[in-house]
């Protein structure tokens, strides 16, 4: 027993579970230490309330039990691992990683939303070589092989035989359209790209043939009009020619498997990062 504070004794001499002996020096020691004795005499009437209250509890002894200050005060002279108990556990570390997850969460769906890709429809050839509205950029042939077509789907000119003549980009509603011109031997043929998602109806009705393992659909026979999906691009060929000249033309064009969530979660990130700054 300690000679400074009964500590954890106390509750066993109020349950009587000292000895003889160590209950005589434990009453002994709350005649002379103050702070013992008026935690005693509070445990002690907290048990008689307890046991003499019709309900089993005394409410206004059982608000003082559950105060946190008074509690900690109670188990200032306990051991640690008791006067953690009854301070109470900090439970804002995990308040905190909680509404971070939230967030977190909220703000990749958000993303996920954003970066849904438009759908392209079965009209998307014919709408983008009839379009009168004003091209954005106009490159000549050289510029169709340099840098500025790194964010559209082109073939290696110069091994694939196709001969690039002019490219256009043109701005419809929201997206922006590629649309070129170029040679397959003699037979001009016509290519637009808008990054999107081919539609299912286009997919579901359309006559299909498959070019170097790539799923091209037919959307019309005259002219013969073609359309595919090369990663985050749709791409639409026209020609007045067979479609074997246009199966030329697919097999010249790289080919990327659609965008998956992550590649849809990124580019959503990029149009909320657009409309936070205004670009």
């Amino acid at each position: 027993m300690s000679d400074k504070h009964l500590g954890d004794r106390i509750h066993d001499l109020l349950d009587g579970r000292l000895s003889r002996t160590d209950t005589h020096a434990a009453m002994a020691h709350l005649d002379h230490c103050e702070e013992c004795s008026t935690r005693w005499k509070e445990l002690r009437a907290a048990r008689e309330a307890l046991n003499s209250s019709s309900a089993g509890i005394d409410m206004r002894f059982a608000q003082m039990l559950l105060d946190k200050e008074r509690m900690a005060q109670i188990a200032s002279n306990e051991s640690k691992h008791v006067a953690r108990a009854a301070r109470g556990r900090d439970r804002r570390p995990t308040t905190i990683a909680a509404a971070l997850a939230i967030i977190l969460g909220f703000t990749v769906g958000a993303a996920y939303v954003a970066g849904s890709p438009d759908i392209v429809t079965g009209e998307f050839v014919s709408a983008a070589f009839s379009s009168g509205e004003r091209s954005a950029a106009v490159m000549d042939a050289d510029a169709m092989a340099s840098a500025e077509m790194a964010d559209w789907v082109q073939p290696n000119w110069k091994d694939s035989g196709l001969i690039p003549i002019e490219a256009r980009i043109l701005r419809q509603s929201d997206s922006q359209v590629l649309v070129a011109s170029l040679l397959v031997g003699m037979e001009p043929v016509y290519i637009a790209e808008q990054r999107g998602r081919l539609s299912v109806a286009v997919k579901e009705e359309a006559p299909r043939i498959v070019v170097n393992g790539v799923d091209v659909y037919v959307v019309n026979a005259a002219p013969t009009q073609v359309l595919w999906q090369s990663g985050p691009i749709v791409l639409g060929a026209s020609c007045k020619c067979p479609l074997e000249t246009l199966s030329i033309v697919v097999a010249s064009f790289p080919q990327s498997g659609e965008p998956g969530v992550v590649d849809q979660i990124s580019a959503g990130f990029g149009v909320l990062g657009g409309a936070l700054t205004g670009k």
